[in-house]
């Protein structure tokens, strides 16, 4: 029994170990292969890592060679490791140039030792740097670049390598210049604009605050420019003020400042260790420079400025009070005749208050049918017959009733405006003329021209139109120009008077006496009357200067063929003298005043073409005497007063 239980064991633990052999055979063999799926797994995963890795190298690669900015890298020392293709077109190296080479040759700054140690220095803490200079190309020109510099760091925080990014921003650069320019200097002629001109007169007296000296403004504006742009064209406008703009920066001293404030008005701020009134000498020597006569179109046209001046503490203490006291001291200048200087004084400020107190209702009046037309006739001296007669303006305003031409023209002129009030009176005149035609008028009448009307491009289009529209014959109109006019450009007031010859109506030389050359240029003018100025008038039988200056132009008109018009008689004393020095005609107070057009056709209504109750008796004025014409009104009228 114990025999065969020991064999059944020994039995049982064979099979068990040859069990237990073929297990572990196994279990080896499992784990054999596990380990082969691992390392092919792990051999999968790193190579597929590898190329994800090589990838994203590739792109960054690319992305690093299409960008527009350029990537350098060197090492620690500064020797060039890898330059992208921005790079080699921005510096015009190639790459087997610069790879193994220094950076220095195209660097921004190399040459400011100071900044290139700010690097340094910045490098060596680790921190990046940022800065903007002017790098090299290989041929030689420069470029404006914004540089950064990274440091590349080891685990053990040494800096290993360097990144330098640098953009070309010259175009940036160029263009904000362009733009800080723009905001400070008038494109044009390179001089300061009205805003900085502002900000450098701020300068100019905090300094003075702190120094014994004294600064002016003198602001300076160019006398009928407007005539220039509408003759010659926009391109010899910008012509005149460059040749202006160079006339001022010769003229003045150096530390004074020149600037454009806009269109034609100039400002200048001068600095003076004397006296204040040092700056009328200065403003002399500017308006005596722009008398040379200026090249235009192959042509020379002369020019005049007028200017205004105010001082620093006596009129102000502050840039925009000063600038303003000068521009109406300006104002006063130009409404005194152009080619003028006044210094800013409270009485012009009040006058400056009248001229925007009349601009204000006049803007208004033309469109509201405030103006009115009266007509003053004139007589034939032998016979006292009416040869014709003169259209006057008229302005009756709400609030100020009958206001004087010499009042309002001038503000009519200065802004503007004068063009198309102009072209109603000339209008409204013949619709008259073509009225009293129906009663057979058989009279020429007159109507005044400005010099900004004589110089409008639409002038000769104006006028024909006009006589058009009324069908009238052009001989019947008589256009009067001052004597003053050709005084500003005798070639060119020569050529329009005789284009509006050719339409066919007849001219007359306004104020006549008064120029500086008058029977010079008589003979050269393509004129049919002369108006004797009333200056002579009044004073030819107390003046023997005065009648010789008659006889003169009466002796002068007869031998050119033209007829004399003597403007302001008032007295039969004055009548006969004139008679006696052979004036053609007379017109003034003696004869009538100017009159509505109903009043007017009534006057024409006596026995023979004379007037209802003849001269000598029609006292239809109470005045004894004519206004006095002021320097003004002689050379800047439509008609500036009632005769």
């Amino acid at each position: 029994m114990e025999s065969m239980a020991k064999a059944w064991l020994e039995f049982w633990n064979g099979i068990t170990q040859a069990a237990s052999r073929e297990t572990m055979v196994a279990s080896a063999a499992v784990i054999v292969v596990a380990l082969i799926v691992i390392i092919a797994a792990q051999l999968f995963v790193l190579r597929g890592r590898r190329r994800k890795t090589e990838e994203r190298v590739r792109r960054a690669y690319e992305t690093l060679e299409e960008t527009w900015d350029l990537i350098l890298i060197t090492d620690r020392k500064g020797k060039i490791e890898y330059i992208n293709k921005a790079g080699e077109e921005t510096t015009g190296y190639g790459r087997e140039e610069l790879i193994g080479n220094g950076r220095g040759a195209w660097l921004p700054w190399r040459d400011d030792g100071k900044l290139l140690k700010e690097i340094q220095d910045a490098l060596r803490s680790g921190e990046p740097f940022r800065a903007s200079g002017l790098g090299t190309k290989k041929n030689g020109e420069t470029f404006q670049a914004d540089v950064a510099v990274h440091p590349v760091k080891n685990d053990s925080g040494a800096v290993t390598q360097l990144i330098f990014t640098a953009r070309d921003v010259t175009r940036q650069k160029k263009l904000e210049d362009r733009l800080h320019y723009m905001a400070r200097y008038d494109v044009l002629t390179g001089l300061p604009n009205r805003t900085y001109f502002a900000h450098l007169l701020k300068q100019q007296i905090a300094r003075t605050n702190q120094e014994k000296r004294f600064v002016s403004v003198m602001i300076l504006d160019l006398d009928r420019f407007k005539y220039v742009n509408d003759v010659f064209g926009f391109e010899a406008g910008d012509e005149v003020l460059k040749w202006t703009a160079d006339k001022l920066r010769a003229t003045v001293e150096k530390e004074d400042i020149v600037a454009r404030l806009g269109s034609d008005e100039f400002g200048v701020v001068h600095i003076d260790h004397v006296q204040p009134v040092d700056a009328a000498s200065v403003v002399a020597r500017i308006l005596d420079a722009v008398l040379d006569p200026v090249p235009v179109e192959g042509r020379e046209l002369a020019l005049t400025m007028s200017a205004g001046i105010s001082v620093h503490r006596q009129d102000g203490e502050d840039a925009e009070t000063l600038i303003q006291n000068a521009d109406i001291a300006l104002a006063k200048a130009k409404s005194l005749g152009r080619n003028n200087v006044q210094f800013y004084s409270q009485d012009i400020n009040a006058r400056a208050s009248e001229f925007v107190f009349m601009e204000k209702r006049l803007f208004s009046a033309l469109k509201n049918d405030e103006y009115l037309v009266y007509y003053q006739p004139y007589h034939q001296l032998t016979t006292s017959k009416v040869a014709g007669a003169e259209a006057l303006i008229k302005w009756r305003n709400t609030d100020l009733g009958l206001v004087s031409p010499s009042r309002f023209i001038p503000t009519l002129e200065d802004t503007g405006m004068i063009i198309d009030v102009g072209e109603w009176v000339l209008k409204t005149s013949c619709r008259q003329m073509k009225e009293w035609g129906k009663g057979k008028y058989p009279h020429p009448l007159s109507v005044n021209l400005s010099l900004i009307q004589l110089r409008h491009k639409y002038l000769l289009n104006m006028v024909s139109d006009s006589l058009s529209e009324f069908k009238l014959n052009p001989e019947r109109l008589t256009l009067e120009v001052t004597e003053g006019i050709f005084m500003h450009d005798m070639e060119f007031s020569t050529a329009v008077l005789k284009r509006l010859k050719d339409i066919g109506v007849s001219i007359s030389i306004d104020d006549f006496g008064t120029g500086y050359s008058s029977l010079s240029y008589l003979k050269r003018l393509p004129v049919d009357n002369v108006k004797i100025d009333i200056s002579f008038v009044r004073d030819i039988t107390k003046d023997p200067d005065a009648a010789s200056m008659v006889t003169a132009i009466t002796g002068m008109a007869r031998s050119l063929n033209l007829k004399t018009i003597a403007e302001g008689i008032e007295t039969e004393e004055q009548l006969n003298v004139l008679r006696l020095l052979r004036c053609d005609m007379g017109q003034g107070y003696y004869f009538s005043p100017a009159l509505p057009p109903a009043d007017f056709a009534q006057y024409l209504s006596g026995p023979d073409g004379l007037p209802t109750g003849g001269p000598v008796q029609l006292k239809a004025a109470p005045m004894k005497a004519a206004p006095t014409k002021t320097k003004a009104a002689t050379t800047t009228k439509t008609k500036t007063r009632t005769r």
